[in-house]
């Protein structure tokens, strides 16, 4: 899973939501902890969004194409919303986010239209078809998926299952042979694309 590339910000079209994530940092597995063990199920401590937190962002189109990239802890930046993309969203491109002053900068860099989705509000969706809902329920499933299979992962590892995670989203959850469609995945029948190593 570590060679499976994310679909870059070329790749996107229309409307294209993006939003980001949290999950506590996790170093499970370690032997050489430089902090106190936590207790199993145990959070970070303080509230709010601290380096003890990794980000994840999710965008995706309502065409299926989507990204999903572990950029590092804490809050965050417009620098880390190109990384993620690699290549900027194209002309034409909707942007669909929450507040967060950083897609604002994004926006406003790479020169496309930005729709602010404030939920804090109470405004969840914006003229009857702009909204971050499908972004939302994809962090609601990775969640459940992360901690209800494997009871947390390790923060390093995290990449591979956001990969892992999206093959199950894009190609596995439309097939009833998955041993059919991950032989079809390997030999580029679709549109996953692989890193060369």
């Amino acid at each position: 899973m570590r060679s499976l590339k994310q679909d870059e910000g070329s790749s996107f079209s229309g409307i294209t939501e993006s939003d980001e994530t949290f999950f506590d940092k996790s170093d499970k597995g370690c032997r050489h902890l430089k902090r106190k063990p936590r207790k199993r199920g145990g959070g970070t401590k303080g509230k709010g969004i601290s380096k003890d937190k990794a980000t994840v962002i999710v965008t995706a189109d309502r065409k299926n194409d989507l990204n999903m990239t572990f950029c590092g802890y804490g809050r965050l930046t417009k620098k880390e919303i190109t990384e993620s993309l690699r290549t900027p969203l194209p002309q034409g491109t909707v942007l669909c986010s929450d507040g967060h002053v950083s897609y604002k900068g994004y926006a406003m860099d790479n020169h496309i239209e930005h729709v602010v989705i404030r939920a804090d509000l109470g405004r969840h969706v914006k003229r009857g078809f702009f909204h971050i809902q499908h972004v939302n329920s994809l962090h609601n499933r990775l969640k459940k998926w992360l901690n209800g299979t494997f009871w947390g992962v390790a923060t390093k590892y995290m990449q591979d299952y956001l990969n892992w995670f999206k093959v199950k989203e894009t190609v596995l959850k439309f097939c009833n042979d998955q041993a059919d469609e991950l032989l079809g995945l390997s030999m580029n029948h679709y549109n996953v694309k692989f890193a060369t190593v």
